[in-house]
């Protein structure tokens, strides 16, 4: 299918930062390749604009949730967003891969989700948009603890999904997406700035040891405090994740 449809927004973020003020230019491109589809979802019921608002929305949430700046974010000055079919590790309907800036959402996965498709697309762009600005202690850290931020942007932006696993539900602090999301919002509660912080030490390394030095217990303490203030007897299962492909991209899917 031949891209048909290209919306280029160039919007000027005044970020507040932790250490100094600035202001950078960020170009968002969102490139729309299911038009020569018939009844493609993604047209009749999200469009590029709506999905470029999102994007530019979804981004200047993640920056002010991570405090990155301009030096000591990733500083990149270009998102692009495109929507078409693809099959990628096995997994028909992962809906995203990321690789850098650039995100790449199944029109396949939207095209067929039963429920309302443009709050998951909203969803999944917050969710990417984590995925971008987030570091990753150099390849280190753990996949489910990415998947987790990721989701973490996403349910503190308001767009979780009706279907996400309960507060306290769980095996593992990092199985990964709504899981560690819902660990991450408690850990978050008790010390504002906390996602922000772990986010920043993870840009060349990354240690367990980190959530002892923000909080001042290890991980898997907090992890065992979180299950009791939910008190679930059973934990569900978590979401599984697609595997990934090669670095630095990432396929993701449900």
């Amino acid at each position: 299918m031949r891209p048909t449809k290209l919306f280029l927004f160039v919007i000027l973020f005044a970020i507040a930062l932790k250490s100094t003020q600035a202001i950078r230019p960020l170009e968002c491109e969102v490139l729309d390749n299911t038009t020569g589809t018939p009844d493609s979802r993604f047209g009749r019921e999200v469009g590029t604009v709506y999905g470029s608002d999102m994007l530019i929305t979804a981004t200047e949430f993640v920056l002010r949730t991570f405090g990155q700046s301009d030096t000591g974010g990733r500083g990149y000055d270009f998102v692009l967003l495109v929507v078409e079919s693809f099959y990628a590790h096995d997994r028909p309907y992962a809906f995203a891969t990321t690789n850098g800036s650039r995100i790449l959402m199944n029109a396949d996965y939207l095209q067929t989700f039963p429920g309302d498709m443009k709050e998951e697309f909203t969803g999944i762009v917050y969710f990417t948009s984590g995925l971008v600005w987030q570091w990753t202690g150099n390849g280190g850290a753990p996949m489910g603890l990415l998947t987790g931020m990721a989701d973490y942007i996403r349910l503190t932006a308001g767009w979780g999904y009706e279907g996400w696993p309960r507060r306290g539900s769980g095996l593992r602090w990092d199985e990964g997406y709504a899981i560690t999301a819902n660990f991450l919002e408690y850990c978050e509660g008790l010390r504002q700035g906390f996602v922000s912080d772990l986010n920043a030490m993870m840009i060349d390394s990354y240690s367990d040891a980190y959530f002892v030095e923000i909080l001042g217990k290890p991980v898997n303490v907090l992890w065992e405090y979180y299950k009791f203030e939910y008190a679930t007897p059973e934990p569900a299962q978590a979401l599984e994740y697609g595997s990934p492909g090669p670095a630095p991209a990432q396929t993701f899917g449900y």
